[in-house]
């Protein structure tokens, strides 16, 4: 009987103890639910392809219909703007910053000039495969995002790429609740971690990523108000906006930040979602039939709509002595340089060409001529510039004269741009880079032959 007892002991232990975190289970089940959300402006697309991709992070359905959880920080300049701007570090030192626009920042005594402000709209890329390129890109809209103590935004699909608007159906992450959550519990974070640098073909084709960990205990210190829980899961950039999981396999926060001294990771609890989502009644009631319910915790969850608030225009910016003392005559390009590839962006998955594929002569076909790619590169500085002017020079009786003139687009906070030239004569070039503001960045010639 001793041991009978015994028996029926375990096994009810074994069965009241058998939730457990499986990753196998949530990649399978939920890896279509996660999304990346992109930050696009149309405006800098137009100026040259690839540089309208700003910024990305992660989310997930929450409703089969199409409505997002992620992080506030992750889409807040959609509603607020943002500024591409210089700033003096603590140093002194000149820095190139981009962030969402706000009085505070502009009126901060360290901010030196704005560039460029506007509104990006939030793209979210759904995988549908196990393919880079098994995916499908979405249009959405900021339903509301917190305010106040909690990092949070509800996002809803408005359209495909087509401009279709409805018959979507989505996979919805289940939802679990982030007040019951205990210290050493199994943690488990999806997302798209920023892990491969290039432009925005290499961004698109950037995989999810599972990170594993245990809830390593609570925080209110960087969040006195509603707090956070803390995890030795690896979250990076990138990672913002994405589920939380827990043992019992479902979402119960959303992946927020990485501590600077120590690197844990926070995580915003997924009830603080409630009150983001208050603002609209059918929304919320949709959700909490899903699961989602009021935290405990929440002092200040302040909620706004996602209506684009108002910014000021550039020139009213920049008045005052910071802008003046940001003006393009301090900007330096010492370390700047151009050089030469037979190698097109494209083909290097948009990345600069090594050393070993730079070069200082070319041939091409008599006949057809030859393309060759160029590059300004200003690393580690900036090229603090919207536009780049190209002088090409050929070199005739010993001496360079004027052959073309010609611009390319460029980010002012990006350290390189590039550009294609056809060659069609045999000779010596010269190739010097302008910015739009006539600063001269750099000079370097290339010698072109016949096959």
């Amino acid at each position: 009987m001793r041991f009978f007892s015994a028996f029926i002991l375990t096994t009810l232990f074994v069965f009241t103890s058998s939730a457990q975190l499986n990753t196998k289970y949530i990649a399978s089940n939920y890896k279509d639910g996660i999304v990346k959300i992109i930050l696009f402006d149309a405006e800098l697309e137009k100026k040259k392809p690839g540089y309208g991709y700003l910024s990305r992070g992660s989310g997930f359905f929450v409703t089969e219909d199409g409505y997002i959880f992620t992080n506030r920080h992750v889409v807040e300049s959609c509603v607020t703007g943002y500024l591409d701007y210089d700033y003096y570090d603590s140093t002194g030192k000149k820095r190139a910053g981009f962030a969402p626009y706000s009085e505070k920042l502009i009126n901060n005594k360290n901010f030196i000039k704005a560039y460029r402000s506007g509104y990006p709209v939030p793209l979210v890329q759904v995988f549908t495969g196990n393919s880079e390129n098994d995916y499908k890109l979405y249009n959405a809209e900021v339903v509301s995002i917190g305010m106040g103590a909690f990092d949070g935004a509800l996002l809803r699909i408005v359209s495909d790429e087509a401009g279709r608007t409805s018959g979507f159906r989505f996979t919805a992450i289940p939802l679990g609740d982030s007040d019951k959550v205990t210290q050493g519990e199994q943690f488990c974070v999806f997302g798209y971690p920023a892990q491969i640098k290039g432009g925005a073909d290499v961004m698109l084709r950037d995989l999810s990523t599972l990170s594993l960990g245990i809830m390593s205990g609570f925080d209110f210190v960087f969040n006195n108000d509603y707090g956070y829980m803390k995890t030795d899961a690896e979250i990076h950039p990138g990672n913002s906006g994405g589920p939380v999981f827990n043992e019992e396999n479902k979402a119960i926060g959303i992946a927020t930040s990485k501590g600077v001294a120590t690197g844990i990771g926070l995580v915003g609890g997924v009830n603080g979602m409630y009150y983001i989502a208050a603002s609209d009644s059918k929304t919320l009631d949709k959700l909490k039939a899903k699961g989602l319910k009021s935290p405990k915790r929440a002092f200040s969850i302040n909620t706004v709509t996602g209506k684009k608030q108002y910014m000021k225009p550039l020139a009213e910016i920049n008045k005052g002595a910071g802008a003046s003392s940001g003006s393009s005559s301090t900007v330096d390009y010492s370390s700047a340089k151009i050089y030469f590839s037979n190698v097109s962006p494209k083909a290097n998955n948009n990345m600069l060409p090594p050393k070993s594929k730079q070069y200082s002569s070319f041939t091409i076909s008599r006949k057809k001529g030859g393309i060759v790619w160029g590059f300004v590169d200003c690393y580690p500085g900036k090229l603090r510039t919207e536009s780049v002017s190209i002088l090409v020079d050929k070199k005739k009786n010993g001496v360079f004269k004027k052959y073309k003139d010609f611009k390319v687009a460029s980010q002012a906070t990006g350290d390189n741009t590039y550009f294609s030239f056809t060659f069609t004569e045999k000779g010596t070039y010269r190739f010097i880079a302008y910015s739009k503001e006539l600063k001269r960045i750099a000079a370097n010639t290339v010698t072109i032959v016949y096959d």
